[in-house]
């Protein structure tokens, strides 16, 4: 019930946009345009009123001052017509594509894409604390839950605290039930890069949608009798601005976002990965430089490095301890 009024709320979104596209006055939209068409009507009346030469021409400098202005020059690009054909409308197309929870977190999807993310930390404290925990099995100790407690990552303490501390599930079990949440992991987050790679094609989509309403504006506006240039000027930025707000949000936050969502959840199913092949490697007790040689296949090249030179120089000095 709740997607099926997420759709058709999506569909009455979509369909008011369009009409506010198409019926909100220009001249308003564009704050750049209104300004200008606010100056052209005062120095038409002042014309008119035969007002002396030196007056209109200090308004005439105040419009070429707004013009060449910071301010006049931002307001070019800010449109309220464009921005509502392009955003509101991609979003309305969400709705209707997506069940609604997966369209009301996609702020979520993209602030977490770019927060900043310490993954080669957490493949090296990983690797750490496996090799601890495996040093404590490997003797015959216990290992507790303050131990557990101290684990940072949720993963590994989870499956620590399920699969080792309490060891009463076989191996093959483990790497069936890890396997599992691996495979969920993989479905969730591909379901968040989907939705961000939709709003990446729909966004361009509606914003030719505003360039063929911004032209057939233009082109009643261009048939009247009364035509001014600021008519024209204001249906022509839509028909523009709206192209440039469709490319812009699909090249700059929703495709490259996708493909960083798409790197974190390749390097998250790695790390996944190398805490399943550790939580094997404690469930059968193995010695702990077994356990490193095989796990420090996982860590980036530059982490590779350093642990092995940090190993062989604890050989030379015969400190190995962990």
């Amino acid at each position: 019930m709740k997607d099926t009024l997420g759709t058709l709320f999506g569909f009455i979104l979509g369909a008011s946009l369009l009409i506010f596209g198409i019926m909100f006055p220009d001249k308003y939209s564009n704050y750049y345009v209104h300004q200008i068409t606010n100056y052209d009507q005062m120095i038409t009346s002042m014309e008119r009123a035969r007002r002396p030469v030196a007056e209109i021409n200090q308004v005439k400098q105040e419009m070429a001052a707004f013009k060449d202005s910071l301010i006049g020059s931002i307001s070019r690009f800010l449109d309220a017509k464009s921005f509502g054909i392009v955003v509101g409308g991609a979003f309305a197309a969400l709705l209707i594509a997506f069940p609604v929870s997966k369209a009301g977190s996609t702020i979520k999807f993209i602030l977490l894409a770019f927060a900043r993310r310490r993954l080669q930390e957490d493949f090296l404290e990983v690797y750490e604390t496996v090799l601890r925990l495996a040093a404590k099995r490997n003797a015959g100790d216990i290992i507790t839950d303050a131990d557990i407690e101290n684990i940072n990552n949720e993963y590994l303490r989870e499956w620590v605290q399920d699969f080792i501390a309490v060891d009463v599930v076989s191996e093959d079990m483990i790497r069936e039930i890890i396997e599992s949440e691996i495979e969920m992991y993989n479905y969730r987050a591909f379901e968040e890069i989907d939705v961000l790679k939709f709003l990446g094609a729909a966004a361009p989509a509606f914003g030719m949608v505003g360039t063929v309403v911004g032209l057939i504006l233009m082109l009643g506006a261009a048939a009247g009798e009364n035509t001014s240039i600021s008519d024209v000027m204001g249906s022509m930025s839509v028909a523009l601005i709206t192209t440039l707000y469709g490319v812009l949000a699909a090249q700059l936050i929703f495709i490259p976002v996708a493909s960083k969502r798409f790197q974190l959840k390749e390097s998250n199913a790695k790390l996944l990965e190398m805490i399943q092949e550790g939580i094997l490697y404690l469930k059968r007790r193995e010695l702990v430089e077994v356990a490193s040689q095989d796990l420090i296949i996982y860590l980036p090249p530059k982490l590779r490095m350093r642990v092995e030179e940090e190993r062989r120089l604890a050989m030379e000095s015969g400190d190995l301890g962990l």
